[in-house]
């Protein structure tokens, strides 16, 4: 085992588990509110107007990454040694950089996630590709997103905090692939390559 290796496990080793449980706890229920508005998007694409594709697609993928667990009540480290403790003795901030550095693991994430999601809320440009493959792509978009959260789901119940910090960055990694960028602008799909080449180091 590496020396990294030693130090992430040691990090994930010192999680409580209370700790680790309230993380899952949070992370169970936005996948439960990601799949329970999957479905109300899946039964509205059905009927919606052809000039409404594009502002759906927009919809889904903002309201996909506000389900993501992104949130410090979705992290065991953030629980655990966040608030009162100030990240004292957390493993996360020893192995990643405090995650208010400017140039820490989270940090360089959380600032390419969320240009994303503004790229995505100020996307104006029309898609290039038919109206047919807009709604398939959406359509698949939907479906796999869903796929996605509920196998996250089943993984939960058994991941250690080691495991939960990779399943986490894994879906993530998944969900961002999932947004439906031939129907939006190219900045989207750049932005989408940003977050995923930070994600490699999220844990």
């Amino acid at each position: 085992m590496t020396d990294r290796a030693e130090e992430l496990k040691a990090a994930a080793e010192a999680i409580a588990p209370a700790a680790l449980q309230a993380a899952k706890h949070a992370i169970a229920a936005s996948c439960g509110e990601h799949i329970r508005w999957a479905a109300l998007f899946s039964c509205r694409l059905e009927s919606l107007p052809d000039e409404k594709l594009h502002q759906f697609a927009r919809a889904f993928a903002l309201t996909l990454l506000g389900h993501l667990p992104t949130r410090p009540g979705t992290c065991p480290f953030c629980i655990q040694y966040g608030r009162d403790r100030s990240c004292t003795g957390c493993g996360y901030a020893t192995t990643h950089g405090r995650c208010d550095e400017d140039d820490s693991a989270f940090s360089l994430f959380i600032e390419a996630f969320q240009e994303l999601g503004r790229a995505v809320y100020q996307d104006m440009e029309r898609s290039k590709c038919s109206s047919d493959d807009a709604r398939r792509q959406l359509l698949d978009s939907i479906r796999a997103s869903c796929e996605a959260t509920r196998k996250l789901q089943e993984e939960l119940s058994v991941a250690d905090a080691s495991q939960l910090m990779e399943i986490k960055a894994d879906y993530i990694m998944d969900m961002i692939g999932f947004i439906p960028i031939a129907i939006l602008s190219h900045e989207v799909s750049e932005r989408c390559k940003k977050v995923a080449e930070t994600l490699n180091n999220y844990w």
